[in-house]
């Protein structure tokens, strides 16, 4: 299962970008002045089978998925011994599972799959969420009073770092979005290699 999540070589850097908002079914200009921009592939740059924490749950890409995604890696950090970061991996989670599962509606009325992947090792937390579309991330600019496309700022909130791959898959799984948190126990965050990717962190 890791290996369909983090099957591609690790080409990513660390760097800064301004919050915006991201929404995996735009594919162009916004209307009323804004525009949309799609986010360049990153590998997080991890060895996932070497983990001895890690789970993964399929749902459907259906409303109710995004409450059980978030209430299921709840459990999990608890039972891991992390609840601190429970309610910021819970809400990056639901951002990543919403945005999955509206992503995947262009698929419907067949109910297409929406993977979650949550691990840790001693250094980070490590969530991903996989999909059916093959659209990226779009980083949109839009105002400050925007009420929609503001997951990204979200994600870049409580995250120390994320980005998405291209994923070869069971089910038609074909993207993968992930979000890192630095555990405080750690040595610091792992270099990864130097590559064509920008991962973002704040």
């Amino acid at each position: 299962m890791s290996h369909g999540v983090c099957g591609l070589p690790s080409t990513c850097k660390n760097s800064t970008h301004d919050a915006g908002g991201w929404d995996g079914t735009a594919v162009g200009g916004l209307g009323c002045g804004g525009t949309s921009v799609p986010i360049p592939p990153c590998h997080h740059g991890y060895e996932l089978d070497r983990w001895a924490r890690r789970d993964v749950i399929t749902l459907g890409a259906l409303d109710g998925a995004v409450p059980s995604a978030r209430a299921h890696v709840r459990q999990l950090l608890w039972e891991w011994s992390r609840p601190e970061l429970a309610q910021d991996v819970g809400i990056v989670v639901t951002e990543l599972v919403a945005n999955a599962v509206a992503a995947s509606a262009e698929l419907r009325p067949a109910v297409a799959p929406v993977l979650v992947w949550l691990g840790s090792d001693d250094r980070c937390v490590l969530a991903a969420v996989a999909d059916t579309s093959t659209r990226p991330p779009m980083l949109l600019n839009r105002g400050l009073e925007a009420e929609r496309g503001r997951g990204l700022a979200l994600v870049e909130a409580f995250s120390s770092r994320w980005g998405w791959h291209p994923a070869a898959m069971a089910r038609r799984l074909v993207k993968a979005v992930w979000a890192e948190w630095c555990l405080p126990s750690g040595t610091g965050r792992r270099a990864a290699a130097v590559g064509p990717g920008h991962c973002h962190a704040v």
